[in-house]
């Protein structure tokens, strides 16, 4: 009996050490990436591949695209173009399409039409990009659909990357760059996916890439 007790105070001394250096190095590794992404919205150029470093700094390669074609199918199933995604993720919230602008200034944005931008530079007319992000998010639908990856949710995130931006209208699933690694953390903090569906829908969106995007996300 006395062996028995030793044995498992032993156990539950182990336990909790093993739990006290799971803790500790879920810690560092939030540490290490909030540093990371603090750098780069600091220092780092605002350039086309801004938005999808500073993703890089929280979340898995493997489970980002970034510049990628995806086929725009007819009924038919036949392929006439190929609609553009800035970036697409994967994680256990769901399938995130997110339209790019590297652009500062007062953001006039009503829900349907041109967006208006007023800077430095004057007034600028652009195209509403979450319309322009519709494309993306029908086609990748579509991509699940046939390759029976179903019960995913689909998200359609515009950021805008530009050092100093202000929307006159609020969305959740509009953002700055200097919010964006929060809001995602937040969309994606009740799981949703298994790791087994994430894979699927990596996959299945791989499989419909161009070969040299393909090549592109092994480098």
């Amino acid at each position: 009996m006395e062996k028995y007790v030793k044995f498992l105070i032993t156990l539950s001394t182990v336990t909790a050490i093993l739990l006290v250096l799971v803790v500790i190095a879920v810690i560092i590794h939030y540490l290490r990436t909030r540093s990371m992404a603090e750098k780069l919205l600091n220092n780092g150029k605002r350039n086309g591949d801004f938005v999808y470093d500073l993703l890089r700094t929280y979340f898995p390669k493997g489970r980002l695209f970034k510049r990628v074609l995806l086929p725009d199918f007819l009924p038919d199933g036949s392929v006439v173009r190929r609609i553009p995604a800035d970036i697409i993720l994967v994680e256990r919230g769901g399938v995130f399409v997110i339209r790019v602008k590297n652009i500062s200034g007062m953001i006039d944005n009503p829900k349907t039409g041109n967006w208006l931008v007023r800077n430095q530079n004057g007034t600028t007319e652009i195209p509403n990009p979450f319309e322009q992000n519709i494309g993306g998010i029908r086609t990748v639908k579509e991509i699940l659909k046939r390759e029976n990856v179903y019960n995913v949710p689909l998200y359609n995130i515009v950021v805008f990357s530009g050092r100093k931006v202000t929307f006159r209208n609020r969305s959740e699933k509009l953002l700055t760059s200097d919010y964006l690694i929060e809001a995602l953390r937040d969309m994606n903090r009740n799981k949703f996916l298994s790791q087994n569906e994430i894979s699927n829908a990596v996959a299945a969106i791989r499989k419909y890439l161009p070969s040299s995007a393909k090549r592109q996300m092994d480098t």
